[in-house]
């Protein structure tokens, strides 16, 4: 079974009235005719999970996520490493040193420590808070190309892929939409980032 990813199950139900078109423009809209051999169904499932590792734009918050982790990971062993260095130089300082002296540095020391402690935590916290404003910004446009396909197919609904028991194949959008967003998104660099003058653009608008 697959877990539930950027929206779950009934986050999937609730899209069809946050992003599917009215019930007049439901059917294919002119000049998008179906496919040969597209089914039309009035409604389709969607692995949201698969969406956002398959497309090329997950896959780079993914990358981007796991490049910060790892410098910041760099950055923890560094700290580490001087803060060992320091604490055996200080505790070999220790029978040279007054009691009083020896003991105000040692609480300075372990003042620094957790100042170090708190602020690599920190680090940390705004990171996973990135992605997952990251993994908004995704939902944001993966919804307007999911609208898409649902128009072309002529669904009405999306529900998640693990809330069917059985179905066909070719119920099932997953393969279409990460198709559909890599071609108009790409790896997500042409997107505004959070911050950056002027509103996100649609996947109709960053197409070629």
């Amino acid at each position: 079974m697959h877990r539930a990813g950027i929206w779950g199950a009934v986050g999937l139900l609730a899209l069809c009235a946050a992003t599917a078109a009215p019930a007049q423009t439901a059917a294919p809209a002119p000049g998008n005719d179906l496919s040969p051999g597209t089914v039309q169904l009035p409604f389709v499932t969607l692995d949201d999970a698969r969406l956002f590792s398959g497309s090329r734009y997950g896959q780079a918050l993914l990358a981007e996520l796991e490049a910060e982790q790892t410098a910041l990971a760099s950055e923890n062993r560094e700290i580490e490493a001087d803060l060992a260095r320091r604490e055996k130089e200080l505790t070999e300082r220790r029978p040279a040193l007054p009691s009083e002296e020896f003991r105000a540095l040692a609480n300075a020391f372990n003042a620094e420590v957790e100042d170090h402690r708190n602020a690599q935590k920190s680090k940390e916290r705004a990171i996973y808070q990135r992605h997952d404003e990251a993994r908004l910004r995704f939902r944001d446009v993966a919804n307007q190309v999911l609208a898409q396909v649902m128009q072309e197919r002529g669904a009405l609904a999306i529900i998640a892929e693990e809330a069917i028991v059985l179905g066909f194949r070719e119920i099932d959008i997953t393969d279409a939409a990460i198709a559909r967003l890599d071609d108009l998104v790409g790896d997500g660099s042409t997107l505004p980032r959070p911050g950056a003058p002027g509103a996100a653009p649609t996947p109709a608008q960053t197409a070629p």
